[in-house]
This record gives structure tokens, C-alpha cells and sequence, in this order.
């Protein structure tokens, strides 16, 4: 049930489904003011009264993102939900550009839906905290458009209020300390502190007098005694990133911390009780590590209670589009910058070897060097305009191309076809045999006005 009764606008043409939601989100706590059409909603549209809008992409009319234009034109910080029954397709990411919380595909699974608000609605009342929060703090909410990036904050939300130890695994660079912020955001442990500690970063010898503390004269240069990172996360979240470069000596002394809570400062023969949720994260294949000798089995058993992998920038294009145009406005608040879409496919074809964190940068060099008040083409590293597709170059098409061209269309609608045809109309099936998101090929199939039933 939502802990607070928050009135949400609802937009949404199909009278049936519309009188199924306002149901299903009463029954869930929530207060409906239901609308047939964006002209009503609109009109009735009042800030101080509704908390989050819920509105339909495709009306007749005036649209779901007319809607979303009005709503955060008279309200910036509004929240603002969007149906779909193409989750991936254009519409939807576009309203996301334009500053949807999210998206909703339909048909509408209850809980999801109400997930989803809970998390727009803890965003903005973060928001509205008399307490400024941190960049870092607010980087915990998370930019996700693709199915697979959903199914990571999926995760997120259904262990976020337990307490067992996560291992947040995936390349360099793809927001492994977002996941973990997100993780204490959502907690029951948000009001204490979130301490992060690279473990890469600090040299072996002092990683231990960091992470657990020191006493008085414990070694040249400890002239005072002090807390250590478990201490200040007491009642929070610890963030070990890069476990794995974790000395194997110290992995003995963290493993008795996670065992029993007790944390003994360097030169103290005292242990202080400590109440610490531990999330770590690693780039390394740690089953290697263990083989080699070099990580200890108990405790990646200890740590490993719930691995959750974040995938790499080139293997959920979808966000591109979206985090290009959420790091514009992190990086420019105060400035009207917009980007053209004619740039989207370049980004989206780039294999981004850096990930999360490469986008982020090149962005900003472009917005330092751009020559007008929108980035254009002209803006785009000359390396990503010319680097080849992610995954390298196709050396040989599975057939000849006429000499007199083709229609590219054409000639997708029919590949589209073949793969149903093959996959007796299963559409889960060609949508995996065409190495495309099953939300992708709906969405080709409404375009092309192909009916699966008919094949």
C-alpha cells in the first residue's frame, strides 16, 4: 500500500482500461482524478494537487506528449509517466527526452505500475527536501530507457529494504556506484550516510586503517584518534568498489566484520559494534580470481548473496539517446541547450569502450567547444563519426546487392516476414533470431502494418 494517499492525473482515451487503473491504483492507496482526453487534463492540471501524471502516448488529439509539454511547462519538477504498448519506439524515448519520468508498457502489470510511481514520487519529494542534496546523491536516480537497464532497476527496488549484501558486477565505467546509491536511496537506511571507498585507489597498507580506523600512536603519523569508513556508514550503506583488489590478508579481517559486526580499530584490542550494510562491486571475473588464489571463497559467498550485473553501454543502445540529453542538462542547467537527433544514430552505433562514463565526457567536450546554441554534427568527435559499428565491420552481406539499388524498407518489412515465417509467428522467438528486443519488433510490425496472426 503507498504510505501516503498522493493524488495522481490520469489521461487515458480507452474508457475501459482507464476505469481498470483508477481501480487498481485506489485499491493501492493512491487518490485518481481520471480524464478521457489531454484537452481535459490539461485544463484540470494543478500542481499543487497532483503529485504525478499518468498519461497515454497515443490519443486522439491533443497527446500523451502534448501533455507532458504542458505539464512541465507549468511545472518543471513535475513527474510525468507515459503509456505505451511500444515501450523502445520513438515516442516514447522522445517523451523521455522531453522529461518523462518514465515509461509504462502496456499491457500494464499493477505492481510494476505501482513501483514505478512509488519511485517517481520518492524522486520528487526528494526533490522538494528542505535538505539540498548532493550531485552525488541525486545521481542516484537512475537514467534507464532499455528493457534490460528496467530488469537492473527491477532488481534494485525488490532487495533494496533488505539488508543482504549485494555484488554489483560489470565493466568500468557503467554506473556500478549508481546502482549501489540506488540501492541505499530505496532503503530503510536512505537517512544515514552512503560511504563510498575504492579500494583500487588507496594503497594496501592504508586501506585497513581507512576502512576500520585507528587509534592514538598506532603507527607514525596517527596523531589523534580516528573513525574509520565502517563507523561513519553505522546505520548506512558501505560501497566497496573494486573488491577484488582487496589484499587477501584484510579480505580475512572484512570477512570477520561481516560475520559478527565487529570492527576493531588498528592498535585497539576494543571491537566496536557496527551496523553496516555492505555493497561491493567489481569490474574482474572473481571465479578466476578464487581459482587463482587470490579472493577467498567464504568470503565471496558472503558478499555474493545478490549479484546484480550491469551491462554495458553498447548492449542497451536504447539509453543513449536519453543519458546524451540528461547529461546536457546536468552539465548546462541554466542554459537552453538542445541536440539534434540527426546525432542519435552515430551515438547509438559507437561501441563506447568506456561506457557510461566515455558518453558522459564527450558530451561535456562538445558542449565546451560547440560553435551555436545546439549541438550539431560539427560537434561530434571526428573518432565517433568515423569509428565502425560496435561489434566491428561486416566483411560479407549474406547476399549480393543489385547494382541498381534497393528499397531499404522493402526490403526490411520482408526480412521481418521471413523471420515470423521461420518462427511459425512467434514473435518472442523472431525477435530473438533477429538479435532485436521483443519491444523493437512490435514496434516494426505496427510501422510496417504487419498483423502476426495472418503469417
Amino acid at each position: 500500500m503507498s504510505q501516503t494517499r498522493a493524488t495522481i492525473l490520469l489521461v487515458e482515451d480507452d474508457e475501459s482500461l482507464r476505469e481498470v487503473l483508477a481501480m487498481n491504483l485506489e485499491d493501492y492507496g493512491f487518490e485518481v482524478e481520471q480524464f478521457a482526453n489531454g484537452t481535459a487534463a490539461i485544463e484540470a492540471y494543478d500542481p499543487a494537487r497532483h503529485e504525478l501524471v499518468l498519461t497515454d502516448l497515443r490519443m486522439p488529439g491533443i497527446s500523451g506528449l502534448d501533455v507532458l509539454d504542458h505539464v512541465k511547462e507549468r511545472e518543471p519538477d513535475a513527474v510525468v509517466l507515459v503509456l505505451t504498448a511500444y515501450g523502445g519506439a520513438e515516442n516514447s524515448l522522445e517523451a523521455m527526452r522531453r522529461g518523462a519520468f518514465h515509461y509504462v508498457e502496456k499491457p500494464v502489470n499493477t505492481l510494476s505500475l505501482v513501483q514505478e510511481i512509488e519511485r517517481a514520487l520518492a524522486f520528487r519529494r526528494g526533490q522538494e527536501s528542505t535538505t539540498v542534496a548532493s550531485p552525488e546523491r541525486r545521481s542516484a536516480s537512475m537514467i534507464a530507457s532499455s528493457p534490460v537497464m528496467n530488469a537492473v532497476l527491477r532488481t534494485v527496488d525488490k532487495i533494496a529494504s533488505s539488508d543482504a549484501p549485494v555484488m554489483i558486477l560489470g565493466e568500468s565505467g557503467v554506473g556500478k556506484e549508481l546502482v549501489a546509491r540506488a540501492i541505499h536511496e530505496r532503503s530503510d537506511r536512505a537517512r544515514g550516510e552512503f560511504v563510498a571507498v575504492n579500494c583500487a585507489a588507496i594503497p594496501g597498507e592504508l586501506l585497513e586503517s581507512i576502512l576500520f580506523g585507528y587509534e592514538k600512536g598506532a603507527f607514525t603519523g596517527a596523531n589523534k584518534r580516528t573513525d574509520g569508513k565502517f563507523t561513519s556508514a553505522d546505520k548506512g550503506t558501505l560501497f566497496l568498489d573494486e573488491i577484488a583488489e582487496m589484499s587477501y590478508e584484510l579480505q580475512s579481517k572484512l570477512l570477520r566484520v561481516l560475520q559478527d559486526g565487529l570492527v576493531e580499530r588498528v592498535g585497539s584490542l576494543e571491537p566496536e559494534q557496527v551496523d553496516v550494510r555492505v555493497v561491493t562491486a567489481t569490474h574482474q571475473d572473481v571465479s578466476v580470481l578464487m581459482e587463482e588464489g587470490k579472493f577467498r571463497r567464504d568470503l565471496y559467498y558472503r558478499l555474493h548473496v545478490v549479484p546484480i550485473r550491469v551491462p554495458a553501454l553498447r548492449d542497451r543502445p536504447e539509453d543513449i539517446p536519453v543519458l546524451m540529453r540528461h547529461f546536457v542538462r546536468e552539465l548546462c542547467p541554466n542554459t537552453p541547450l538542445t541536440i539534434d537527433h540527426e546525432i542519435d544514430p552515430i551515438f547509438m552505433r559507437y561501441g563506447w569502450p568506456g561506457n557510461v562514463r566515455e558518453l558522459r565526457n564527450v558530451i561535456e567536450r562538445m558542449i565546451l567547444l560547440r560553435e551555436e546554441d545546439h549541438l550539431t554534427l560539427r560537434d561530434v568527435p571526428a573518432e565517433l563519426r568515423e569509428a565502425e559499428p560496435a561489434g566491428g565491420a561486416v566483411d560479407a552481406l549474406p547476399f549480393e546487392l543489385p547494382e541498381d539499388g534497393l528499397d531499404l524498407m522493402a526490403l526490411e518489412r520482408e526480412v521481418i516476414l521471413a523471420a515470423l515465417r521461420l518462427k511459425d509467428g512467434n514473435q518472442s522467438a523472431a525477435a530473438r533470431y533477429l538479435n532485436i528486443p521483443r519491444h523493437v519488433l512490435i514496434y516494426r510490425l505496427e510501422k510496417f502494418e504487419i498483423d502476426p496472426s495472418e503469417i
